[in-house]
């Protein structure tokens, strides 16, 4: 009876040794082509090679809001290298206003415009939403929902740069 035990114990902690060291496999980027605020368009595709910040908001949410001058912050942090912002606004209002409003809050990274379709698409049930892409078009890492300073952010793209 001992015997079993101890070889019920040694299978138990083999498995769940072997369930701690597994590394989940990275999911591929949920497809997408958007047009840019501004002119031309952004695609997952065209992004490849690059580490991309997507960050899914909206201007009717306050966190997203509070977020500009902390994505600013990253985006000139992030300069010179292959690592990039890319804001993806699921706002249901015209191209035109859109700008306007991006221009009166100073955001100073690329904003594409999409729907609530592709956020839902890459997890999000709530904004602002970040999915960290990696430059073989694979979802790294999402954050949880809600507003992120610019530490939270930087450690998020620092995580998955490779060892130099």
């Amino acid at each position: 009876m001992k015997r079993v035990v101890v070889t019920l114990a040694l299978v138990s902690l083999s498995l769940g040794c072997r369930e701690a060291t597994q590394t989940p496999r990275p999911e591929p980027a949920p497809s997408f082509d958007l047009p840019l605020l501004g002119g031309g368009r952004v695609s997952l595709e065209a992004l490849r090679g690059q580490t991309v910040l997507l960050d899914f908001w909206a201007t009717w949410c306050p966190p997203c809001v509070l977020e500009i001058d902390e994505l600013n912050a990253l985006q000139t942090e992030l300069q010179g290298t292959s690592e990039r912002v890319l804001a993806i606004s699921i706002d249901a209002i015209t191209p035109e206003e859109l700008a306007t409003w991006v221009t009166e809050h100073g955001l100073a990274y690329p904003v594409a415009l999409a729907s609530t379709e592709l956020a839902t698409a890459y997890g999000a049930d709530a904004f602002p939403f970040h999915v960290l892409v990696g430059p073989d078009g694979h979802v790294l890492e999402q954050l949880q929902p809600g507003f992120h300073d610019r530490e939270e952010l930087s450690a998020l793209v620092a995580r998955h740069r490779p060892a130099r």
